[in-house]
């Protein structure tokens, strides 16, 4: 069992982050499953990864996610730094990821810690060739892979599973409104337990850690719970993360808007984005979920934000909307 210590400080520090390279490495846990069909037979995430890693041959992705170890290093998914973390960045992280911690994570899978109760394994000979040629060009050898596999397998669809990501936090964030955070850290996963001073998690892993803060991801490929605790001494600690299933749902878009007031008055495309605004989405976003140019979606963003319906905020270089509670009573009218 794993406990994560949380005092008073580090409950107000805890919140969810956004990670397109977790949902990556998220779907590599894939290749260590059996079964790749979709419905009605059809090809499944699964399947989709294991065609991408075989095709483009990505040999170090590949070594990392089919050993016997239990510990996967956590430079493949570096500590995010914000509440949604650009793919860009977060490779750049992989790919300059001190040689000292990368060389000690890797030691720490292969050769495994009963103390921390991680299994090693024997490693393959696509790791052990690619580590002679240095841990700096390692590095930037599974970045590029991680890239890769991120256009053929993850990209095209991220549109789609960002929407189920954004609807899966504005659950939870309801449901700790109204019954507090306990009742959000409790229900995560069944092996995800909070006794008001911490949270264990019934994982094979052994330790005890204090955290001052702690990160909640949401993950689409695997129903598994994966935690990022960085337990190697002698490193930089991290917060420890907790990567877990979202809600499924959310497909690629948003339901047809029903007729309402607010489709007689705003017209039947504002009142369709005005709907999707529950959450807060980007104008690239709301252009990909509902098929229209960006610059028609800005158009129509321009006009409800000028009526006092949307609020506008910044998320790094990201504009974001958001319904406004005026938004919020005008569509609930009739």
């Amino acid at each position: 069992m794993l406990r994560i210590e949380l005092d008073a400080r580090a409950l107000a520090n805890t919140r969810f982050v956004i990670s397109p390279l977790y949902n990556l490495t998220d779907s590599l846990w894939l290749l260590r499953s059996t079964t790749g069909a979709g419905p009605a037979g059809g090809r499944g995430p699964g399947a989709l990864v294991r065609e991408a890693v075989r095709e483009r041959r990505l040999a170090l992705l590949e070594s990392f996610f089919t050993g016997a170890w239990t510990y996967i290093p956590d430079f493949l998914n570096p500590q995010p730094e914000q509440h949604e973390e650009s793919l860009e960045r977060e490779l750049h992280a992989v790919a300059t990821v001190a040689p000292e911690r990368l060389a000690q994570e890797l030691r720490t899978m292969l050769t495994g810690d009963p103390a921390l109760g991680i299994a090693g394994g024997r490693a393959p000979r696509a790791l052990l060739r690619a580590l002679d040629r240095g841990e700096a060009e390692f590095a930037e050898l599974v970045a590029a892979e991680l890239h890769q596999l991120w256009q053929a397998a993850v990209g095209p669809r991220w549109p789609a599973l960002r929407a189920r990501i954004d609807t899966d936090i504005a659950r939870r964030a309801q449901l700790s409104a109204r019954h507090g955070l306990a009742s959000v850290l409790g229900g995560l996963h069944p092996r995800v337990l909070y006794d008001g001073e911490g949270v264990r998690l019934l994982v094979d892993a052994r330790a005890k850690l204090p955290a001052k803060a702690l990160y909640l991801t949401p993950t689409v490929f695997s129903s598994e719970l994966h935690i990022s605790v960085d337990p190697l001494p002698g490193a930089r600690q991290l917060r420890p993360t907790i990567l877990y299933p979202a809600f499924p749902g959310a497909g690629p878009g948003p339901e047809p808007a029903p007729a309402s007031p607010a489709g007689d008055l705003l017209g039947a495309t504002r009142a369709r984005l005005l709907a999707d605004l529950d959450v807060p989405r980007s104008t690239g976003e709301l252009a990909e979920r509902h098929r229209l140019a960006a610059s028609t979606a800005s158009y129509h963003l321009g006009v409800l934000h000028r009526a006092g319906l949307l609020v506008r905020t910044r998320s790094g270089h990201r504009t974001l909307y958001q319904q406004t509670p005026r938004a919020e009573a005008l569509r609930q009218e009739g």
